[in-house]
């Protein structure tokens, strides 16, 4: 997918002469800045208000997005600044849109080469603090302790494994929910709690956009709780390499 735009930004973050961290950094930048510009172009908008076709990534992104909140014509569009987490930590929503002074789209910017892109690290008991749907099930939690210091399944016992995917059953969408993001309830006016992602996938030079996807919450748990992944989940359990055995990464699908 070509945009002049993006060439432009990964110029200005010099993403051709980065790699490993330093590039997803760079790429991390690159892909929120991208969608600041799009919902601030007045140009995007007009066509818009006109139902012109998208001819441009641009064009489709905006389209995508307004399309999943009923918005039929754009009359102003601001991008509030979003704080930190209580915890000085970064926040879901990377970039808030609010249109026409009533719709808020809290948009968490995802893009990434492979598969499975990170939706959330944490240790047991703060997953537990955080769902309380979670927290309340005896038999999950010491389950998930296991994976989280073991760093995976491969010790759980067959009988272990389905007590596990069938005690989640029912409470899997405040799982993926709070992954994705930041919180297990189902709205929030909290602008730090996202309800809406925009998936960037690249190529596997990770420095081409390849295609993209934008959908609300609702849309994204509906899609990944029918994967029979991470234990009914549809997410990925696994770690990251500085805090193995000490917490629990989750991956989603890039649609």
């Amino acid at each position: 997918m070509n945009s002049k735009l993006l060439q432009g930004l990964y110029r200005k973050y010099e993403v051709a002469n980065l790699s490993g961290g330093k590039l997803t950094d760079a790429l991390g930048d690159v892909y929120e800045e991208f969608v600041q510009i799009i919902f601030q172009d007045k140009k995007n908008w007009a066509l818009y208000n006109k139902s012109a076709p998208p001819v441009t990534v641009e064009q489709e992104v905006l389209r995508d997005t307004l399309k999943e909140y009923g918005v039929t014509h754009i009359n102003s569009i601001s991008l509030p600044n979003v704080p930190k987490r209580n915890n000085g930590s970064s926040p879901k929503t990377d970039v808030h849109i609010q249109v026409n002074d009533t719709v808020d789209i809290k948009v968490s910017v995802k893009q990434s080469k492979a598969r499975n892109v990170t939706v959330a690290e944490f240790d047991v008991a703060t997953i537990v603090k955080e769902v309380p749907s979670i927290g309340k099930n005896r038999k999950i939690i010491p389950l998930m302790e296991k994976h989280q210091k073991d760093a995976s399944a491969k010790y759980f016992t067959r009988e272990e494994r389905e007590q596990l995917e069938a005690s989640l059953a029912p409470v899997k969408s405040d799982l993926v929910r709070w992954a994705l993001t930041g919180s297990p309830k189902k709205s929030s006016k909290d602008s730090r709690i996202s309800n809406h992602t925009i998936m960037f996938m690249l190529e596997k030079d990770g420095k081409t956009l390849k295609k993209f996807s934008s959908h609300n919450v609702t849309t994204q748990i509906a899609r990944i709780t029918q994967r029979i992944a991470g234990f009914g989940t549809g997410l990925s359990w696994t770690y990251a390499t500085g805090t193995k055995y000490d917490k629990i990464q989750f991956k989603c699908p890039v649609e």
